[in-house]
């Protein structure tokens, strides 16, 4: 009988030990990512096998030009995609569209290295998000020389400079993980959501946004990444989207991507 007791007495604390240990990592951060619709890599053959999952506004000659599939730097894989930026000049704008579910909320996520780039007064765009045409959506672009990271809310309620969201640089000469987030305000309400997250570190952070009137029901439905203005290279790497939570980064460039940046030429913005 005593020996009974004594295994059912070790059975007993081994069962509470159990228990305490699961209730302690139930309140710590936990290492697992959020469930993504699609991670881009962009490893392509070629730009016309890009154009046959992305929807493209760019001929043949623009893909040659200022957007294409390239070695010559990546993330991960063997290639990213190269935009080239070569002044304000509206009639090399060249975008290219993917969908996902339409959903309230979106994070995205993406590997970003700027190559002697400097944008322009005019704004320099990269990221589209939104629901076809409608109102409100979000830009990620640089506006001005300093590359400073910017969200403008297209079409929201609040206008002006209340619709410009600044926070930030985006670092040159090294892979960079920008994180963000869109949430739609509940239609009239205030409690719309930008946040962003530049290699982990956080950034924007407004969680009291007025987007949608009382009257509107828009959502998201698909990205676009946009070549428009502005100087230099950047790269896209590793894109991908999620409508369930936060993706994270995946780590730090693989040490194997050693090409010198372009060094900047002297260019002044007017």
């Amino acid at each position: 009988m005593r020996l009974h007791r004594s295994r059912s007495a070790r059975g007993t604390w081994a069962l509470i030990l159990s228990l305490v240990v699961t209730a302690i990592l139930s309140f710590l951060p936990t290492s697992s990512h959020a469930a993504v619709d699609w991670n881009e890599g962009f490893e392509y053959a070629d730009n016309t096998a890009l154009k046959a999952t992305w929807s493209s506004s760019c001929t043949s000659a623009q893909h040659a030009s200022v957007m294409e599939i390239s070695t010559a730097r990546r993330f991960s894989g063997s290639k990213s995609l190269k935009l080239t930026y070569i002044g304000a000049n509206p009639a090399l704008t060249c975008f290219i569209d993917r969908y996902f579910p339409v959903t309230e909320t979106l994070y995205t996520r993406v590997y970003v290295y700027l190559d002697g780039f400097s944008g322009n007064d005019t704004g320099s765009k990269m990221f589209f998000v939104g629901q076809g045409n409608l109102y409100p959506n979000f830009w990620t672009l640089f506006i001005h020389s300093t590359n400073t990271l910017s969200i403008i809310l297209q079409g929201a309620v609040i206008t002006g400079s209340a619709s410009l969201l600044q926070s930030g640089t985006i670092p040159s000469g090294r892979w960079v993980c920008l994180e963000e987030r869109y949430t739609m305000n509940t239609p009239g309400v205030a409690n719309g959501i930008v946040q962003t997250w530049v290699d982990g570190v956080q950034h924007h952070n407004r969680t009291d946004l007025l987007l949608r009137s009382s009257s509107s029901s828009t959502k998201m439905s698909y990205t676009r990444l946009y070549r428009q203005h502005g100087l230099g290279t950047i790269y896209f790497d590793d894109y991908a989207v999620s409508r369930s939570g936060r993706i994270g980064c995946s780590g730090s460039a693989p040490a194997s991507d050693t090409t010198a940046p372009q060094t900047p030429a002297g260019v002044t913005i007017k």
